[in-house]
């Protein structure tokens, strides 16, 4: 049995599928050697050395749920138009590229599904990726506590993840609500503007218990829902936050 490797030490791995998930957004699955170990919610570091010599690295959040025995990962990537990693992976890396990557890393915006208190899961764009992670290891194991997942994204085109989010036979999950900001869907009945203190407040009524929050997202947006959560009761310390992505434009 190949050993797993330390999470700081780089690794290479091979490109084996590219999928567009929304416009600027892809996910890539990526095969190593080794078995591949994280936490829902933990991410990874790719690192790109140019021939002089310089190098460049970016942290992305891990696409799927607490891995076991697996060599694969998913990262899902948004693109930076004037990042220095995000636009080489978009333009230059094909299958079958190899990529030096480590992880996994961060310890704090991590769930398990040994936790046994409510959640209440809340994502701003690309904010959404770690949040899927947590939320798919939630339907997986099956565990009893109740999660509910609100993501705020502009319209149906940027939705991530829509063959897990918005199912097209069984139409919308109860336990995900979708609100569009920009250009919301023709005959769309759901919310259709930034979070607000009434719409997180609404939500909180349909947990039988005051939840954890996680919250995840631009900065503008993150601190926004942050207060706003703080404002309807939720107790500070039972908020984990991650900024995720650009630091201007709220979602």
């Amino acid at each position: 049995m190949t050993a797993t490797p330390s999470p700081v030490e780089w690794r290479v791995g091979t490109v084996r599928q590219i999928r567009i998930e929304a416009p600027g957004v892809r996910t890539y699955t990526f095969s190593f050697e080794s078995p591949v170990h994280h936490s829902s919610g933990q991410h990874y570091e790719i690192r790109l050395t140019a021939s002089d010599g310089y190098q460049a690295a970016r942290l992305y959040s891990a696409a799927t749920p607490a891995s076991g025995e697996s060599n694969m990962l998913q990262l899902t990537i948004g693109l930076m138009p004037y990042g220095e990693v995000s636009p080489y992976l978009f333009n230059h890396v094909t299958v079958g590229s190899q990529l030096e990557i480590r992880g996994p890393l961060g310890r704090y915006f991590v769930w398990s599904s040994a936790q046994l208190e409510p959640i209440f899961l809340i994502g701003g764009g690309t904010g959404v990726i770690p949040l899927r992670s947590i939320w798919t290891e939630h339907m997986m194991t099956r565990t009893w506590s109740q999660m509910l997942l609100l993501y705020a994204v502009r319209s149906y085109q940027d939705v991530i993840y829509k063959y897990d989010l918005i199912p097209r036979r069984s139409g919308m999950r109860t336990d995900v609500i979708l609100t569009f900001t920009d250009q919301p869907p023709l005959a769309w009945k759901g919310y259709d503007r930034r979070i607000d203190g009434e719409m997180v407040m609404d939500i909180l009524e349909r947990f039988r218990l005051m939840p954890s929050c996680y919250v995840c997202g631009p900065t503008p947006m993150v601190e926004a829902v942050t207060q706003l959560l703080v404002q309807a009761g939720v107790p500070s310390e039972t908020i984990k936050a991650e900024r995720f992505g650009p630091t201007g434009g709220a979602i």
